[in-house]
């Protein structure tokens, strides 16, 4: 492991193991660690790209391994306190692709860890889920923790899988666990060529010159959270001792695809073509989820506007050349 360079800590002696922490998300999420006093170890694939957290790689332990295999898991939370986990191998249009590798590099590999949760040491576990999925068709918008979970893609049903089990381990173990479910997530440094991320993929076409795709009428209406504003959340999670152990983390505020269109066209300051597609049938119509919970028990709220967010994303995408690196 690559050691980190030794600085006073304003969380002395709290470490915590950030699962996927070279990605999008999960180097956002080390950052804001950091910057919070945190000891930070990263566990990440072989040989993965170090680019997202080269300002502060030497500041942090690197495991690297594979997911699939329990033991490099468990070598990686040897010595840690907290784990917040955020490896996922699919996204909604894989996962529906081909659902038994969603399943075994997903649901089966998170099991095969989260068994021997008892031997590692851990106090407690995050687990990032997917509030757009897991509850599928919504009865009710916003939609709160409480209301029911049917998913309609192989993605919401492994997510919500893996949450029961981590529920279950922990308890099992007496370990804390904390679920966290943030509706769609954007912001600089996202992976735009996996078929994921309305926002930077839609700045990304439209910056060159490409017609933006939309799957339906452009109708479909989602929240939209800033990546710094559900990174801020997942922190707010470790050290947590309310009642609460399912959060969801969004704005509440929805906006359709077209909406999107529209804000992105005023950023160009020129309008964009668009290519609507047939639906997809795992698209629900509305998801905008209801974050009242963890605002109560933790104090958190976003802090960057819609507009803002996608301001920022386009000035950090116009400063790129090739926006997938």
């Amino acid at each position: 492991m690559q050691q980190k360079e030794t600085r006073k800590k304003a969380n002395p002696g709290l470490r915590v193991l950030v699962m996927g922490g070279l990605g999008f998300i999960g180097s956002h999420l080390c950052r804001s660690l950091l910057s919070e006093g945190y000891d930070v170890r990263i566990f990440d694939k072989l040989y993965g790209s170090r680019a997202l957290i080269r300002d502060f790689e030497p500041e942090v332990e690197i495991a690297e391994g594979d997911v699939e295999r329990h033991e490099d898991v468990l070598g990686a939370l040897q010595d840690m306190d907290v784990c917040v986990d955020l490896i996922h191998t699919t996204v909604p249009g894989s996962s529906m692709q081909d659902p038994v590798y969603d399943i075994e590099s997903n649901v089966v590999s998170s099991v095969k860890w989260l068994s021997s949760l008892g031997k590692t040491g851990l106090s407690r576990v995050i687990y990032v889920s997917s509030g757009g999925t897991v509850y599928g068709v919504p009865r009710s918008n916003p939609i709160r923790e409480d209301h029911p979970t049917d998913p309609i893609s192989s993605y919401g049903i492994s997510k919500l899988a893996i949450e029961k089990y981590v529920s279950m381990y922990a308890d099992l173990c007496g370990i804390q666990y904390r679920i966290c479910r943030p509706s769609n997530v954007f912001g600089e440094d996202q992976q735009l060529n996996i078929g994921q991320g309305v926002i930077g993929v839609f700045l990304k076409r439209a910056l060159a010159g490409q017609p933006i795709e939309i799957w339906g009428d452009g109708a479909c209406k989602r929240d939209y959270l800033y990546v710094k504003d559900l990174v801020s959340g997942i922190v707010k999670l470790i050290r947590h001792e309310g009642n609460g152990r399912v959060f969801n983390v969004s704005t509440g505020t929805g906006y359709s695809l077209n909406d999107i269109v529209a804000i992105v066209s005023k950023c160009l300051g020129a309008p964009v073509k668009v290519d609507f597609k047939p639906p997809r049938g795992y698209d629900v119509p509305v998801n905008v989820l209801d974050s009242s919970l963890l605002r109560t028990e933790t104090g958190w709220s976003p802090e960057t506007d819609l507009v803002a967010g996608i301001r920022r994303v386009y000035a950090w995408l116009k400063t790129r050349s090739k926006p997938d690196e």
